[in-house]
């Protein structure tokens, strides 16, 4: 979460210790650039636009010194390269829906059980998995979370935690989602006295 201010930050730690405040489930919310660099799309890319402009020289009606056609070529890479890697909207579309859902579903998952969120108590540890560059939000809960919350209160979670992207703000969009989960949560997993943190409100992953 390091392009997030302290002050959304803070408004973020707050908002999950009323829920926890509020309900015995554990919440960790993460926030992630994307779930993966999509690398090899842009080598691809290089690679398509390099054969491109080689097939161009080896067949044009023009002949061309061998040394310009090597390093056009070489240079035809290096465009197609940059083109994907560094213009975010190109690398969305060519790397595919499926794949880009698919690394979210991983990625969270693997967070999910590196940052010990199944180790609690009641097995009720969830994490809301916010992957920007994908623009895709996953919901991970442990089986007693899972349990106790009705299937269709987690698809309205999971619905309601999508439309953030499509606010204007998407900070206060997040905030707002996450509160309305506390109504949720404090109904189907109430608090109890002497109940124990056993989650870290920042806590934070790196895969």
């Amino acid at each position: 979460m390091r392009k997030f201010d302290e002050k959304f930050k803070t408004k973020l730690y707050q908002t999950i210790e009323d829920i926890e405040n509020n309900s015995l489930v554990e919440v960790v919310a993460m926030i992630k650039a994307n779930s993966g660099n999509y690398r090899d799309v842009s080598f691809f890319t290089g690679a398509v636009v390099l054969f491109l402009a080689y097939t161009y020289f080896m067949f044009a009606p023009t002949i061309f010194d061998v040394y310009l056609i090597y390093f056009m070529t070489i240079i035809a890479f290096v465009i197609g390269f940059a083109l994907v890697e560094f213009i975010p909207p190109i690398k969305k579309v060519l790397s595919g829906k499926k794949r880009k859902e698919k690394n979210v579903e991983v990625y969270s998952r693997a967070i999910f059980q590196k940052g010990g969120m199944r180790h609690t108590k009641e097995k009720i540890g969830v994490l809301i998995y916010v992957s920007l560059f994908e623009k895709k939000i996953k919901i991970v809960a442990d089986r007693g979370a899972k349990t106790m919350v009705p299937a269709e209160e987690w698809d309205k979670i999971k619905t309601d935690f999508q439309e953030v992207f499509n606010a204007s703000d998407f900070q206060t969009a997040f905030l707002e989602k996450l509160k309305n989960c506390q109504t949720i949560f404090s109904k189907y997993i109430p608090p109890v006295e002497d109940d124990i943190n056993e989650l870290p409100d920042d806590l934070d992953i790196d895969l």
